[in-house]
């Protein structure tokens, strides 16, 4: 589980909420306006993510009256095999959060610094999440978007959700290896 818990501050219907998550699958169910696709969109801004179905800026999610919101991702860097995923952090917890101003100033924060979007990724890469991929979070009119993609498109967002872009990029480097090695065995064949 890469995300232990989410906490929210002054984000959309949220004042102030700890959500904690367990190892395995977590369902979160409510009533409608309960804040389930709130939550699920916090956790999309916290990881970079700019578009949202529900607001044109970033800063429409601030609570209303409230001048900043805050959303933190709790992420899991314990041990596992004897090393961590990001040894930089010599820590079983990362705090990620994503600060956004009434003003229309947004800004990361990793163990409570300043961060740049670029060390956000690379972090969030160490742990094998893109959080561009929209598989990783489908708000809710996304599955509309996904269903008119091509095959081809679906399979490469899949693989790469999955983790399996790098073995796609392999099988192909193996074929080209491949091909070659044929033509210049049939070249050989042909002196011989």
């Amino acid at each position: 589980m890469l995300i232990q818990e989410v906490i929210l501050e002054n984000f959309m219907s949220y004042e102030y909420a700890r959500v904690p998550f367990k190892p395995g699958v977590n369902v979160i169910g409510g009533p409608n306006g309960a804040g389930k696709s709130s939550l699920l969109l916090a956790i999309s801004v916290a990881l970079g993510q700019s578009y949202t179905e529900r607001s044109r800026k970033l800063s429409d999610l601030i609570r209303w009256g409230k001048n900043q919101a805050r959303v933190t991702l709790i992420l899991d860097n314990s041990k596992r095999g004897g090393r961590r995923r990001v040894p930089k952090y010599r820590k079983d917890q990362i705090f990620l959060t994503r600060v956004l101003r009434r003003d229309g100033k947004y800004w990361f924060e990793l163990e409570n610094r300043a961060a740049t979007k670029q060390a956000v990724d690379r972090l969030l890469g160490k742990f094998g999440v893109d959080p561009n991929n929209m598989l990783i979070i489908m708000h809710q009119n996304m599955v509309e978007q996904f269903t008119v993609l091509s095959n081809l498109e679906k399979l490469r967002i899949v693989e790469a959700a999955v983790g399996l872009e790098p073995f796609r990029a392999n099988v192909l480097q193996a074929r080209r290896k491949l091909t070659h090695i044929l033509s210049q065995e049939e070249s050989v064949g042909k002196l011989l």
